[in-house]
């Protein structure tokens, strides 16, 4: 028998971005053996819906797309400071209730550059406001000072406390990242947030001031940027296949001169993130798109690295599982390109029964889930990083809801494997049909284990 994933959106695809609704798919049939949860049974009917999720705002667009995140570490083109060689090939770990401290030896020559002692400002209002969320406004409460994590330091005690930690609150909205750590008791290194995808190039490159309030808010918040980047935005005409031959090269430089003046060179870029799902203009849908894909992303780094005083770093970030119709693999650019190699993971299942531990075997063994990015980060040397990642209630049913147990095998499972850093997204888009923010008061027990685990 075999074990049928489902190809749709997952729940964060679905954000509202600049009032308008941004649908996400994917999962596939995985070759990695069932490890935990035996043979799982998928309901075929049901092989046309969203996955997941997410809302976001954009200035007054409405469009049907997807959603965000980032990573850290850089390699140039010529010296990976990477190097292959040293890399252990980590154990394929699928559910498990070990707490132990693993200790991981680093391998990424990276230095994580954790948040400052300086309080991130309240929020203002922005041009285009985010979407409401349960959350009252707030003014961000002072972070403790974090010392510096140095990745390459040799071997460290490797558990969900020391690994760098993200928070997507809401665009530009440092003060929701500082609220969160106080109700978390952890501390935030990364801050996630997305450029905007949905009026065309100007839009995402900042050339005419388009990115000025999203760099100004984060300016001096003493988080490092995690930013999805939008290589086909809505409105551009443009396409993968042009994209590979150079043609948009200018608007990357527009980019980087962007975030270089505006505070944030050095930050982890997605570039088209969960491009394996069909719900984002730049998605790949068959093995001549994926080699478009990888071809247009090192067209993107060259330009990006070759502006004075960038020190980017690129996330390759698939979304966990997806279709087999195509090999996910032909769009990896090389790893002179990349920095991290990631999924973004959310706690979903179309699947039956629809328990937590099907929902996490389902995660763990699919096709291109995290068995695969254990071993295909492996072989690539690169870290993991997971840029998304939640607890979830959704609309339809698919969300496994206040799961603790999500968490528990989440944070063991980063604790036995190579992982730089991980970014949760706690956030509400309750009208979008779906709600991710761990701190709202729909998850107290899923708040209980992170808590335990990550403060």
């Amino acid at each position: 028998m075999f074990s049928l994933i489902r190809l749709s959106p997952p729940r964060h695809a679905v954000r509202r971005e600049r009032r308008g609704i941004i649908h996400h798919p994917a999962t596939k049939v995985v070759a990695a053996p069932l490890v935990t949860a035996g043979i799982v049974a998928m309901d075929s009917a049901d092989m046309t819906s969203a996955p997941h999720t997410h809302v976001t705002t954009s200035m007054d667009a409405t469009v049907t797309s997807t959603r965000w995140t980032r990573p850290f570490v850089r390699v140039t083109q010529s010296t990976a400071t990477l190097p292959v060689t040293s890399v252990v090939a980590p154990p394929v770990i699928t559910s498990t209730t070990d707490t132990s401290v693993h200790m991981w030896p680093s391998t990424t020559g990276a230095t994580v550059r954790m948040a400052s002692s300086r309080p991130a400002a309240s929020r203002p209002t922005p041009p285009h406001s985010a979407p409401s969320r349960s959350r009252p406004t707030r003014s961000a409460p002072a972070q403790s000072a974090v010392a510096p994590t140095n990745l390459a330091a040799g071997p460290v005690p490797h558990n969900a406390r020391t690994i760098a930690l993200g928070d997507y609150a809401g665009a530009g909205d440092p003060a929701g990242v500082a609220q969160f750590a106080a109700a978390t008791g952890t501390h935030p290194a990364l801050a996630s947030d997305y450029l905007d995808r949905t009026d065309g190039w100007a839009g995402m490159d900042g050339g005419n001031g388009s990115d000025q309030w999203l760099l100004s808010q984060w300016a001096g918040s003493g988080y490092r940027l995690v930013l999805g980047v939008p290589i086909i935005p809505g409105g551009s005409g443009a396409s993968l296949a042009e994209g590979a031959t150079g043609a948009y090269n200018q608007y990357f430089t527009a980019l980087a001169q962007t975030l270089v003046s505006g505070g944030a060179a050095n930050a982890i870029l997605r570039l088209g993130w969960e491009f394996n799902g069909n719900w984002y203009p730049w998605d790949v849908s068959n093995d001549t798109d994926a080699q478009n894909f990888a071809a247009y992303w090192r067209q993107i780094v060259d330009t990006m690295r070759a502006v004075p005083g960038a020190d980017f770093s690129f996330l390759w970030n698939p979304n966990n599982g997806g279709t087999s119709s195509w090999n996910l693999e032909l769009a990896y650019p090389g790893s002179a390109y990349v920095d991290y190699i990631g999924n973004d993971v959310y706690d979903e299942f179309w699947g039956s029964p629809q328990t937590p531990q099907a929902s996490w075997s389902n995660a763990v063994n699919q096709t291109w889930g995290l068995n695969w990015l254990v071993n295909f980060a492996a072989t690539q040397g690169r870290p993991i990083a997971v840029p998304e990642w939640s607890v979830s209630i959704r609309s339809d049913g698919y969300g496994l809801g206040d799961d603790p147990y999500f968490i528990d095998q989440f944070a063991n499972w980063i604790a036995a494997n190579n992982v730089a850093f991980t970014s949760i997204f706690s956030y509400d888009d309750t009208p979008g049909g779906q709600d991710d923010d761990i701190t709202g008061g729909l998850f107290p027990s899923a708040l209980a284990a992170f808590r335990s685990s990550f403060g």
